[in-house]
């Protein structure tokens, strides 16, 4: 299936994989898929805004009072045939598990239409995977249809530790959004 002209929101919470989320993003925009990247304050403090632009070559969005209109979260929710949070941090998994809507990123997650899909690359410290907190919020992320989990996978993790809590790389992230992408468009053909 080719992915030309789809329509993929990357979201990007301040994890420190978030280096990863680049090279999705080229991989999405390699395929023609038209890519709009959305961050949270923090993740801006780990890489700039100005590399996501460069690779989309669209504006990147970040508060949600950057345009006149204040509508971006509906708007760009909209738009989107698949969104791709990665990395997902153990605190947005958690507002998105009790919707919470605190910032565009979260925002826009609650304004999604029923029927977009949501793919969820979860990074973070082993020990914060295993918190029973972190586990409860995931179960119920999982019980919603059009949720995605991919990952975490085990490795080596930004303290130096190994253990489970790496995001996924972004070539098996590209995958899971193309089997998504199928998927969709087997049943709504129906």
């Amino acid at each position: 299936m080719s992915m030309k002209n789809k329509k993929i929101l990357v979201g990007a919470s301040a994890g420190i994989s978030i280096y990863k989320t680049c090279l999705l993003v080229r991989l999405f925009i390699k395929q023609g898929v038209e890519v709009r990247v959305v961050m949270t304050e923090n993740a801006a403090k780990l890489i700039s805004p100005v590399v996501f632009r460069s690779l989309t070559r669209s504006p990147v969005y970040i508060s949600m009072f950057d345009s006149e209109e204040g509508l971006e979260h509906i708007n760009l929710a909209k738009r989107a045939d698949v969104f791709v949070l990665a990395p997902a941090t153990a605190n947005t998994i958690g507002k998105i598990a009790h919707g919470i809507a605190d910032s565009l990123l979260t925002t826009i997650i609650l304004a999604l239409p029923e029927k977009t899909p949501l793919l969820i690359a979860p990074a973070m410290n082993d020990n914060m995977w295993k918190n029973v907190f972190v586990k409860e919020n995931i179960a119920k992320i999982r019980q919603r249809k059009n949720y995605y989990i991919a990952g975490p996978k085990t490795g080596v993790l930004a303290d130096g530790t190994e253990g489970e809590g790496r995001m996924a790389e972004p070539e098996e992230i590209f995958k899971v959004v193309k089997k998504i992408l199928e998927n969709e468009k087997k049943r709504f053909k129906k």
